[in-house]
């Protein structure tokens, strides 16, 4: 299966075709009700999902994607507070599967947790650590933990180390796989520089092995306190399934588009997702911004 078929494609766009012809077919989310039944949360099936009772909130789980992503959302507190705006972009810079974005779907404008993780087949272990992710945000530690619990996560320090060596071999089989070029960084153990067109995309395993952060950093010119440029970015994370994410760096604001991946059991498939999505929202800002 080539990776590079049309050379009009973007880089993004092969990746989505490689993904597309790598699946299994088997993505359907039927698993999701019965996994919420076991967690004992209080949740119901709708037309077009599952409504999740988490907190003092409730969490709206659907496929999308032709059912190739799961992904959930939860509306939280809204702010026009510059100064709780960049907190929350730095906090998406974090390597949990779970990120603030703002959503105007439906003509309402609100900030959310939202969570997405892709789907071949049904991954138990990704979803229960994106519940895991997403009850902890919203403050429902019960469900946190039973989550936690069933997904019996690495346990001590060897144990961790292993996680992490399998989710290395992992990575590196996955790059391969897809035909992607990465190089390990030498000073850093569980980082490498994908080479993408134009640029690197930066993958950063969690040194439990749980996820993979994917990151590539974008030209960024503005500030830290312009309370209508933070909140764009916010809704720009809700464009697909990659969010911004800043960092104050030596010269200034860092802006990056991110994706996180669960790495447990990562397949080929979920690695050419997560860049795909990173490249997908660079390409995006980079020709709003440019415009």
């Amino acid at each position: 299966m080539p990776l590079f078929r049309k050379k009009s494609q973007s880089q993004a766009q092969r990746l989505a075709s490689w993904r597309s012809e790598a699946l299994s077919g088997a993505h359907a989310a039927d698993g999701v009700g019965a996994l919420l039944d076991e967690l004992g949360a209080t949740a119901s099936e709708e037309r077009r999902g599952w409504v999740v009772e988490a907190g003092a909130g409730r969490l709206f789980i659907a496929t999308i994607d032709d059912g190739t992503t799961l992904s959930g959302w939860s509306p939280i507190q809204d702010t026009h507070d510059a100064g709780e705006l960049l907190a929350l972009l730095r906090r998406n810079l974090e390597p949990g599967l779970v990120w603030t974005c703002r959503s105007d779907a439906g003509g309402d404008d609100e900030l959310g947790a939202r969570f997405a993780v892709p789907l071949d087949g049904f991954d138990r272990g990704a979803v229960l650590l994106a519940l895991e992710a997403m009850a902890g945000a919203l403050g429902d530690e019960a469900l946190a933990t039973r989550a936690r619990e069933l997904r019996e996560p690495p346990r001590g320090e060897a144990d961790e180390q292993d996680a992490n060596a399998r989710a290395g071999g992992a990575v590196r089989g996955a790059l391969e796989a897809v035909g992607l070029t990465a190089d390990d960084d030498a000073e850093r153990p569980g980082v490498w520089r994908i080479a993408v067109d134009e640029g690197v995309v930066e993958a950063v395993l969690r040194d439990t092995g749980e996820s993979l952060l994917l990151m590539r950093e974008l030209e960024y010119a503005g500030g830290e306190d312009d309370v209508e440029a933070l909140r764009w970015l916010l809704l720009a994370s809700d464009w697909g399934s990659a969010r911004m994410g800043m960092a104050s760096l030596p010269g200034g604001p860092g802006l990056f588009s991110v994706c996180a991946v669960p790495a447990a059991s990562l397949e080929p498939q979920a690695l050419a997702w997560g860049v795909g999505e990173v490249l997908q929202l660079s390409d995006e800002y980079d020709r709003l911004a440019g415009g």
